[in-house]
């Protein structure tokens, strides 16, 4: 009789519990820490005055907390690495639900924990619990080498700053992080939150329940992204050369880059990938890809040479428009005309991941990448009111 009574208490203490209850514990340390209200919003500046009077809605009486934490995750070779990123959560109202948020590209070496109050954090403004991982090389790990839209690296360094989160807000506020997320980002943090999703419902479906993502101009689809800017021979950011430098360090392709970039100027490893998506490299490269890519960028694939053709199934294998059934609804913005993102990419992502039976919709918007960035924040907040 007293075993059976101690069977029901264990399975009814099971059955209560999220599956996030039985997460893994991951060690973390809070590095910065500050508690925040209405008064704080002008620190978000210029991200709200770019809004002007729009944020009306806002509620005025709330409060909410901001912290840094590190902890360890692993670089896309599987080496332990520490790692950073911020967690916003309301204090004197519950908290609307849980945001993964994945943050756009970084220029000029800064971080949404560097930020702190980071344009990635509005969403905290209307009473939600924010994750927003600083993704390796940046933050904390600044000094490695970014795996630019590595997206099995993307997914994991969120999981573990999402298991981070859930042990501090439980330890801080014995808040129990529920199992639901909503997932977005914008540019660079499109991508990322697809990746993520494809992470989460690939590897932790148990752990983490996906309810929607909300994802803007982001290169969801590589091979597209190629392909456009071959055509328009134009880009007002250097994602080329990040790309494929990230490819070829992370997966140690041994590209000669003579085969890849223009011999002259050369493009070299070491003065371009060295952790820093800079202002000053992107006007120095200019807009005009003929100016720096190899007359083969500018071919169809069969008559390109061997050098691309070895980078190719690596755009393929890092292109979250393939190879999964996503399980959430997927909503993608995109500018009309952006010029840093080619729309094919989100063109491709709708049509591939339709024929493997996503729920996914396309909305765009006329104006350019910045231009329909601002739009895709503001329209996130009214959705998630």
């Amino acid at each position: 009789m007293k075993q059976a009574f101690y069977f029901l208490l264990l399975s009814a203490f099971f059955a209560c519990c999220t599956p996030m209850d039985r997460m893994d514990p991951i060690d973390y340390t809070v590095l910065r820490y500050e508690a925040a209200d209405f008064s704080s919003l002008s620190k978000f500046v210029p991200m709200l005055e770019d809004y002007g009077g729009m944020m009306f809605f806002l509620d005025k009486k709330l409060t909410f907390s901001v912290a840094v934490l590190e902890y360890t995750t692993v670089d896309p070779f599987g080496n332990p690495i520490q790692a950073s990123g911020l967690v916003y959560h309301p204090l004197n109202k519950k908290s609307k639900g849980v945001i993964d948020m994945l943050p756009i590209a970084r220029l000029d070496i800064t971080a949404p924990s560097e930020d702190f109050f980071a344009a990635e954090g509005l969403s905290a403004l209307v009473g939600y619990t924010l994750i927003i991982p600083d993704l390796l090389g940046f933050g904390k790990s600044d000094w490695i080498k970014p795996p630019f839209l590595l997206a099995e690296n993307t997914g994991r360094v969120a999981f573990d700053m999402r298991r981070a989160a859930a042990q501090y807000l439980w330890d801080r506020f014995r808040y129990q992080l529920p199992a639901e997320t909503t997932i977005t980002g914008y540019s660079l943090g499109g991508s990322a939150a697809l990746a993520t999703q494809k992470y989460y419902e690939t590897y932790h479906s148990n752990t983490v329940k996906v309810k929607e993502v909300y994802a803007g101009g982001g290169a969801y689809d590589l091979t597209a992204a190629f392909n456009a800017f071959a055509k328009t021979r134009f880009s007002d950011f250097a994602a080329i050369p990040h790309t494929i430098f990230a490819f070829d360090h992370y997966y140690d392709l041994d590209l000669d880059l003579t085969q890849i970039f223009k011999a002259d100027p050369p493009l070299d490893r070491d003065s371009w990938y060295n952790g820093v998506y800079s202002t000053d490299k992107i006007e120095k490269i200019g807009t005009d890809i003929a100016g720096y890519m190899h007359e083969d960028f500018f071919k169809p694939f069969e008559l390109q040479n061997g050098e691309f053709k070895k980078l190719h199934p690596f755009l393929v294998l890092n292109s979250v428009s393939e190879g999964w059934r996503p399980k959430a609804p997927i909503y993608l913005y995109h500018a009309t005309t952006d010029t840093y993102v080619p729309r094919e990419c989100a063109e491709a992502a709708i049509t591939k991941l339709r024929k493997a039976g996503a729920n996914i919709s396309l909305i765009s918007y006329p104006g350019d990448h910045f231009t329909v960035g601002y739009y895709f924040m503001y329209r996130l907040l009214i959705q998630l009111l």
